[in-house]
């Protein structure tokens, strides 16, 4: 891995300074991120340990709760599923124009019912057939989840309505995982079949998940109806070139829309 300053990377001609949100977009953070893929990981990492000032911090508690519940209202007048990765990007863009921190987090995660008259549900990171995305959520300190989406995919029955419109969380605790909860069974029983010991089956067949889960473990939030635990399995940069930002995205609206829209909703 590259070294880590705890402001600035190095390309070997010149320093950038993590100076600002979405200083992803630069040409030198491109260069570096082409030779280095785990400089991403280390923006990430500087998202959750930067200091954060109280006035920021008290911003950030204000501001980020309005923007998600807009942004989720622009969602449900959409009224497609399965929008994960494109909300993500859509709040991780919007968080970056306000001056907050942010990182999009690719990943699976277990639905937990409560009570428990439902099976739990899965959306698995490793299946028999590639998954780029099961599910993809935003972390901004103090939020280290914000999930606009989870109610908005395919469920059967009434599974749906016992989930939040979304999920924001300060409080969402670390857990380790065990391969139940990554790994699709057929997928997983395949694996144990060919003599691969449960307890071994991340550390041995999926060992970039299994370093990646080191800095940024799975997240836990319990909310009255539901346990929902969140397991990082990648991070995702969000879109800037110019024509993702002009076309149509989310409810008929082009980002720039989108970002207009939101700044006289903030001002009104």
């Amino acid at each position: 891995m590259m070294p880590f300053f705890s402001e600035s990377f190095s390309s070997g001609r010149s320093a950038m300074r993590l100076e600002a949100p979405g200083c992803y977009r630069s040409e030198l953070f491109q260069e570096l991120l082409s030779k280095y893929p785990e400089v991403l990981e280390l923006y990430a990492r500087h998202v959750e340990e930067r200091p954060q000032a109280a006035a920021y911090q008290e911003r950030c508690l204000r501001q980020i709760p309005v923007v998600a519940r807009w942004l989720s209202q622009e969602l449900v007048a959409d009224g497609r599923l399965g929008l994960c990765a494109l909300v993500s990007a859509l709040m991780s863009r919007l968080l970056d124009e306000l001056g907050i921190w942010n990182y999009i987090v690719a990943g699976g995660c277990v639905i937990t019912f409560i009570p428990a008259d439902i099976r739990p549900r899965y959306f698995y990171v490793f299946d028999m057939q590639a998954v780029e995305v099961p599910h993809a959520w935003v972390v901004a300190p103090p939020f280290w989840v914000i999930d606009l989406t989870l109610r908005q995919q395919r469920y059967p029955g009434d599974e749906g309505g016992r989930i939040p419109a979304a999920v924001l969380s300060r409080r969402a605790q670390p857990e380790a995982v065990v391969p139940e909860e990554v790994c699709a069974p057929a997928l997983l029983h395949g694996l144990m079949l060919r003599g691969i010991p449960k307890e071994r089956v991340l550390r041995q067949v999926f060992p970039e998940f299994w370093r990646f889960h080191r800095f940024f473990p799975a997240r836990v939030v319990v909310l009255p109806s539901v346990r929902l635990k969140y397991i990082p399995a990648r991070l995702l940069l969000p879109p800037w070139q110019a024509e993702w930002e002009t076309m149509p995205l989310l409810n008929g609206k082009s980002f720039r829309q989108l970002r207009a829209q939101l700044e006289a909703y903030l001002e009104g």
